[in-house]
C-alpha cells in the first residue's frame, strides 16, 4: 500500500501542492484535497488510470479520423 501511495504522490506532486496552498482559500480544493489523500481512493487510482487512459484515447481517435465509436466498443468487448 505504501508504495502505490508514493507512486501516485510522485506523479501527481504538483497537483497536490496546488492544491494544498489553494485550500485554505477555497472550500472546494480543501474538499477535492482530502478526497486525493483518502486511501480507498488511493488504491483504486491502478484501476482508475488506465481506464481513463483508454478513454482519452478514444477521444483522441475519433477526433483525428472519421470513426464510429461503436467500432472501437465492439473491438474491445470482442478482445475480453
Amino acid at each position: 500500500m505504501l508504495s502505490l501511495t508514493k507512486l501516485v504522490y510522485a506523479k501527481y506532486c504538483t497537483l497536490i501542492t496546488k492544491m494544498h496552498t489553494n485550500s485554505l482559500k477555497s472550500e472546494v480544493d480543501l474538499k477535492n484535497l482530502n478526497s486525493l489523500c483518502n486511501v480507498e481512493f488511493i488504491l483504486g487510482l491502478p484501476c482508475i488510470l488506465p481506464l481513463l487512459e483508454c478513454v482519452h484515447i478514444l477521444i483522441k481517435v475519433t477526433q483525428n479520423i472519421n470513426v464510429f465509436v461503436c467500432n472501437f466498443v465492439e473491438s474491445i468487448k470482442s478482445t475480453q
